[in-house]
């Protein structure tokens, strides 16, 4: 896990199948259309920030790891508040 950024499509995909989930589990879990969360994985568009934090939950990436991908100080703070 220690290679995994927040915003890395590879580790998702690799997380993705590891965990056997498929875009419409995820998609269900995160309340959100598959087509979106489809796009994030083939890199049409990206996850709002908290979007991409409730994918690192469903994948099982470390709210630390999420974390240190930010580096505004004030913004961890309102990050991990809401967490």
């Amino acid at each position: 896990m220690k290679d995994v950024n927040l915003f890395d499509r590879v580790s998702w995909k690799a997380l993705k199948e590891a965990k056997g989930l498929t875009y419409r589990q995820i998609s269900e879990q995160l309340g959100l259309f598959q087509g979106s969360v489809e796009k994030w994985f083939t890199g049409e568009k990206r996850p709002s920030i908290l979007n991409a934090i409730a994918l690192a939950r469903v994948l099982g990436i470390p709210l630390e790891k999420v974390l240190e991908d930010i580096d505004d100080p004030d913004v961890r703070t309102l990050l991990r508040l809401s967490l």
